[in-house]
């Protein structure tokens, strides 16, 4: 083997391992919220332990918080990542996205990555009204206008192109594979019996959250509380009446 074919090799791996860095390098943003923090955290590790890197940037009410769990300096550029991932998407972030609007160094950097085109990940629990977190700490909006509007952010985001998960489900957002399609044609499944329909009552948020199907079938004169409306919404129920 010649040199010339020799050093045609080392670069060759050298560009594929340059490659797979890339592809799994990403930059961090930590909104001014404290919401799922923990889990968000905890996810990031496992991003890191599967061979992710990562820079970060957080709002100054986050930063002291973030520096001490993350380490290293503070980005406050896009550079070069593969993806975005928003850990704590406060409403107030939310809203200036969805608006339009970049005035501040996060808004500023998710809309580059917007126009850019680049994958954007973002943990929902900050912003979602029916949240667990959020349901636990009794900060959930009593007005059904501001809970209407909070949903709307996330609608609003969700059609510019913005991945929106759970906190403790962001490793497996952000690094679960994509399944392959099978290449011969399934074996029909019959269809599971459906479930009775509740006909009267009330319909609250604690069966709202452990609702096992994707549609839920209720009668004309069961009311749905508010809060069941919105846990049903978060968890992409479709609720149809009879």
């Amino acid at each position: 083997m010649d040199l010339d074919s020799v050093l045609i090799d080392l670069l060759s791996d050298q560009i594929v391992a340059e490659l797979k860095t890339r592809t799994r390098r990403g930059l961090l943003l930590f909104a001014e919220t404290d919401l799922a923090l923990a889990p968000a955290l905890a996810s990031i590790n496992a991003l890191r332990q599967a061979g992710w890197s990562f820079d970060w940037a957080a709002a100054s009410a986050m930063r002291g918080t973030v520096a001490e769990a993350m380490g290293g300096a503070e980005t406050a550029r896009l550079g070069r990542p593969a993806l975005v991932v928003v850990p704590t998407l406060s409403l107030t972030l939310a809203a200036k996205v969805a608006c339009g609007i970049a005035d501040d160094p996060l808004s500023a950097l998710m809309a580059e990555a917007l126009d850019r085109g680049l994958r954007i990940v973002a943990a929902r629990d900050g912003v979602c009204p029916a949240a667990r977190e959020r349901v636990a700490r009794g900060l959930v909006p009593r007005a059904e206008a501001r809970r209407a509007l909070m949903r709307g952010y996330l609608e609003a985001l969700a059609a510019q192109g913005v991945e929106l998960c759970w906190a403790e489900r962001l490793d497996r957002a952000v690094g679960a594979p994509t399944p392959a399609r099978a290449a011969f044609a399934p074996r029909p499944v019959p269809a599971p019996p459906e479930p009775p329909v509740q006909r009267a009552g009330v319909f609250g948020w604690q069966q709202a959250r452990t609702f096992p199907e994707d549609q839920l079938r209720l009668g004309r004169a069961v009311r749905v509380t508010p809060l069941a409306a919105d846990i049903l919404s978060a968890r992409g129920i479709c609720l149809t009446r009879e």
